[in-house]
């Protein structure tokens, strides 16, 4: 019997970013290739959203790479709110399931500065708790932050938990642990897929 839900985040609880990449964005910003942006991102993102470097320690060693100072305003690269804000119908169907008596976590591969934003906008207010990969030193899909979420879960089994990713490698790492795992890529099948678990209308 299913007890318990978790939701990613972006291309979950939202429509999955479209716009330019971070890469691009820099790239831009700072007249640089795309491709020395995206190597300069990709050299710092693990660390990153593993919580393993600061948003200062990001951007100096940006510039040891650009071999410039990066001004304030040209350091704009990551998605905004309006990027990230989520779907009115997922939103209401997490809040049906902990009306139902479900516990609902968000396990979430994310950077600081995105997770800051996004709490101060209120995207994070309808979970019962966060796993969020910037704070606790793990990322899908090792198998650790699975372990952290499932901890939340006060003894839980993995059978009776529900994750939903839009990366079919963390629904596979997921279900790898027994945890019933939902790679997303319709939203609409998403829900009418918990829908038919549950029987929450």
């Amino acid at each position: 019997m299913i007890k318990a839900f978790l939701f990613d985040y972006d291309g979950v609880m939202t429509s999955g970013v479209k716009g330019n990449s971070p890469a691009e964005r820099l790239a831009h910003n700072i007249s640089v290739s795309v491709e020395d942006a995206a190597k300069w991102i990709a050299d710092i993102w693990l660390a990153y959203s593993s919580g393993k470097l600061s948003t200062d320690e990001v951007w100096k060693t940006i510039e040891e790479k650009y071999q410039m100072p990066i001004a304030p305003e040209q350091r704009n690269v990551w998605y905004t709110w309006d990027e990230l804000t989520p779907l009115t119908e997922m939103v209401a169907l997490v809040q049906q399931l902990r009306a139902s008596g479900y516990i609902v976590g968000l396990l979430s591969n994310i950077i600081p500065t995105t997770a800051k934003m996004i709490r101060e906008h209120g995207g994070y207010d309808g979970f019962d708790f966060l796993v969020l990969s910037c704070e606790v030193g793990a990322r899908k899909p090792e198998e650790k932050i699975y372990q952290i979420a499932l901890s939340h879960l006060n003894g839980i089994a993995p059978e009776e938990v529900v994750f939903l990713d839009d990366v079919e490698a963390c629904a596979a790492a997921a279900s790898a642990l027994g945890i019933h795992a939902i790679h997303v890529i319709d939203h609409h099948k998403a829900i009418t897929e918990i829908r038919s678990i549950t029987g929450v209308a």
